[in-house]
């Protein structure tokens, strides 16, 4: 292979990696605004998270959901940037996954101190607080509520409640027991530094100013096969039965949300005024009916040209491209994972299409194999187009279809679901496979 098709390719497949848009300067080229369609404008996800904010007299808190990989993190970075825009909104964007464990269960203890927390190193960081702030982050105020509540906890230093809130659950198993008591005085203090720092950034930056938390990760949360249901039972209980705890005056707040919790909990929404539930879904290039939708396919192309030049790695014509993005179900990350398949094996520019099957062959190993029952509820969700959860106590199974993009989520005016088209045909051939042997053996 030529050394100027090497470098192509390698320049190709570093950008085809999957990774948030930041909107850094280095993003400029990246970014397809997937949202200016007439199609897809009436849900963008920005304007709609937005909206409450800028409406809402001073405070406002919402949920977000979105799948792994569907876009959801480069959206929230996008709202910041539109909001920083607009000249009176301080944004901080959080990643949840920096102060707490994701793998297993989350209390509403655990949870307020890594937004406190994390909200505090934020505004520290990009710079809103005043200098002097500095000297009192959240961290530090928690040891003074220790000591004032008389609470005893192993000693350690400040940085190292940080990180043995994420890191060591006898830590914070000892924790949320002796705080048990204490649930309300620390809701209280965490308000009350929460407000304060609100406070301070008017101060700094204008009375008019508004302050907007987004903290990210939360969906990614998901337990081993061990706990998988305890860890959800856990979200559920902290968005639902902790809901009220979990909006602070003077500060706009996004929260995600794992996929599942809206499924769970019909109407959630209504705990969470005048924002409510907004959930990303993944790029229609089939309608329900399963004929194909032009502009998805359209958008995708733009998103792939954005990166590199897929002719030059395919061919010139759009067969092969289409075939892709309706394998990739509109699920982003999963077509940008069919681009990345296809480089690694390429040899020669445009690619044979045999080096095409055998990267779609890959990517479809990586949602195998798939157990008869599993089989025979994914097909129910592909004739059916709902979740067709047949009992609550499944709830975690479906998690899995969906943190696993087995499943996918659309919408087009009505929400949907249906299984990925990598597997379609496989899982339809083994629902019905297993079908035809229990009805043998009765």
């Amino acid at each position: 292979m030529k050394t100027e098709d090497l470098a192509f390719l390698r320049s190709f497949f570093r950008v085809v990696t999957d990774q948030p848009i930041e909107f850094k300067a280095s993003d400029t080229n990246r970014y397809v605004p997937l949202y200016d369609t007439p199609e897809l404008a009436p849900h963008d996800p920005v304007k709609l998270l937005a909206r409450p904010i800028q409406f809402a007299l001073g405070q406002s808190v919402q949920l977000f959901s979105g799948f792994r990989g569907s876009g959801k993190s480069t959206e929230l970075h996008r709202l910041r940037k539109y909001l920083s825009e607009q000249g009176d909104y301080k944004v901080v964007l959080c990643d949840i996954e920096d102060y707490i464990n994701l793998s297993q269960s989350v209390d509403i203890i655990d949870f307020l101190l890594a937004v406190a927390g994390a909200f505090g190193d934020a505004l520290q960081k990009e710079g809103f607080l005043p200098d002097d702030s500095s000297k009192e982050g959240y961290w530090e105020r928690f040891t003074y509520f220790l000591k004032r509540t008389d609470l005893k906890v192993p000693e350690m230093s400040t940085v190292g409640i940080k990180v043995a809130l994420k890191s060591d659950p006898s830590f914070r198993e000892t924790l949320q027991k002796r705080m048990a008591g204490h649930l309300g005085a620390l809701v209280e203090d965490v308000r009350t530094y929460v407000t304060g720092c609100v406070k301070k950034v008017k101060e700094r930056h204008g009375p008019d100013t508004e302050v907007v938390l987004l903290l990210d990760s939360m969906e990614h949360i998901r337990g081993t096969s061990t706990n998988a249901t305890a860890v959800q039972d856990s979200v559920v209980n902290l968005f639902t039965s902790h809901s009220d705890k979990l909006h602070f005056d003077h500060l706009h707040v996004v929260y995600t949300i794992p996929p599942y919790l809206k499924v769970l909990y019909p109407n959630l929404g209504t705990l969470y005024s005048p924002g409510g539930v907004q959930v990303l879904p993944a790029l229609k290039v089939r309608d329900s009916e399963r004929n194909i939708f032009q502009p998805g396919l359209d958008l995708l192309e733009r998103l792939i040209s954005a990166r590199g030049d897929w002719q030059r790695l395919l061919g010139p014509e759009r067969e092969t491209l289409d075939r892709l993005s309706l394998l990739s179900g509109g699920h982003l990350r999963d077509f940008l994972r069919l681009f990345s398949e296809i480089i690694r094996r390429a040899d020669r520019l445009p690619v044979p299409e045999t080096t095409v099957d055998a990267a779609i062959a890959q990517v479809r190993t990586e949602f195998l194999p798939i157990a008869d029952a599993d089989a025979k509820w994914l097909h129910l969700i592909a004739t059916t187009h709902g979740v067709a959860l047949p009992d609550i106590k499944l709830l975690h199974d479906l998690a899995r279809y969906l943190d696993t993009h087995l499943a996918l989520y659309y919408r087009n005016g009505n929400e949907w679901y249906d299984v990925h088209p990598l597997v379609r045909d496989v899982v339809k051939a083994q629902a019905e496979e297993a079908t035809r042997r229990q009805t043998q053996s009765h």
